[in-house]
């Protein structure tokens, strides 16, 4: 491997996405010790990368506003100038962890004599291919996703890695991780011990009813009476879940505002205990070191839960579960995938987490 000086990290979104990916910062920094390493991100996300002592630079790059004044003069001359940049960062070693056109297009722009990316068979878009040159072979070992991006950041570096020993990384602020802890005590003074909840998330296939989580929190608390439950949310219709899961709960669950992902995090993290489906919010605090448990139907558990002793996932028993149907589709066995997983037996994962009652 020649001297690496430079190296430039592409994970644009989406926030679980990112979340993912923090690991291969963790190892890079062991891998090369005197490298500089940048992280290209959709600007959206760039909040969740600031201040990780891994990072020296966060290059933010708002494709989502891009993509929506295409026809504008002035999103060109904003691509172009963001170009420059990229090539500005000299970078020896670009590393591709998303493995479409758009993170593709990104790592060919920086410059780097090496770039590396996901081969054929993984690679979310085949046109990616046309930007790397360097494609570690996959690894039928490699089923979680964290797994097979670190195999991609390793590879410049003999491909050797200890996922267990590679941990993500979203910083807070000393002040952050006080307002938090007020916002927490404010809320349910005395609450021990104290249960995340964030129900939404995009897909409909991963998608739980209020009353699923309603449910948890009440065979929660029958074991842990001081428990308070904060529920968290970060669009309209999901306020309109958490105030559903409020009102079903029956008592000590609140609404928490609308918050930033640097504050979510803080607040994720004095919680130290999160219930929810496969969403951002549920590997932020992963990520973190809160505790989880986690509910996949439309998803793979194995794919994407977070790792650890410290986590459980509980997916669909359907012979068609994992259907990876995205969005706002609906599947035709949306009712029985819901009701084929039990709030009982999220509440029991999670109190086994949470230690004696």
């Amino acid at each position: 491997m020649p001297d690496v000086r430079t190296i430039l990290i592409v994970k644009l979104s989406a926030m679980g996405d990112v979340v993912h990916a923090l690991p291969a910062v963790a190892y890079l920094r062991k891998a090369a010790p005197s490298a500089e390493i940048h992280w290209a991100v959709d600007a959206r996300f760039a909040e969740l990368l600031e201040g990780n002592p891994g990072i020296a630079k966060v290059v933010p790059l708002p494709i989502r506003e891009w993509k929506g004044r295409l026809g504008s003069p002035a999103t060109w001359r904003e691509a172009i100038h963001a170009a420059g940049m990229l090539r500005g960062g000299k970078y020896d070693l670009a590393i591709d962890l998303q493995g479409n056109i758009k993170s593709g297009v990104v790592t060919w722009l920086s410059g780097a004599p090496l770039r590396y990316g996901f081969p054929r068979e993984i690679a979310r878009e085949r046109q990616n291919l046309w930007f790397t040159n360097r494609r570690p072979a996959a690894v039928e070992e490699d089923r979680h996703v964290t797994r097979k991006m670190l195999r991609v950041a390793s590879a410049p570096f003999g491909g050797e890695f200890l996922p267990d020993d590679l941990k993500g990384e979203v910083a807070n602020t000393p002040e952050e991780i006080a307002a938090a802890e007020r916002l927490l005590f404010d809320a349910f003074p005395g609450a021990a011990p104290r249960l995340a909840v964030h129900p939404g998330t995009t897909w409909n296939t991963k998608r739980m009813d209020p009353a699923f989580w309603a449910d948890a929190v009440r065979l929660l608390r029958g074991t842990f009476p001081s428990m308070g439950a904060f529920l968290s949310w970060g669009t309209d219709r999901e306020r309109e879940e958490c105030l559903a899961i409020r009102d079903l709960a029956g008592g000590r669950a609140t609404l928490l505002p609308r918050l930033g992902y640097k504050a979510l995090a803080a607040v994720y993290r004095a919680c130290g205990h999160m219930i929810g489906p496969d969403t951002g919010p549920l590997h932020l605090a992963a990520a973190v070191g809160a505790k989880t448990v986690s509910v996949f139907r439309g998803s793979d558990g194995k794919y994407a839960a977070p790792p650890g002793s410290g986590h459980r996932f509980l997916q669909a028993p359907l012979p068609c579960t994992a259907c990876q149907i995205k969005g706002d589709k609906v599947c035709p066995r949306d009712a029985e995938c819901r009701a084929s997983i039990k709030a009982a037996e999220v509440a029991a994962a999670m109190a086994g987490l949470m230690g004696p009652g």
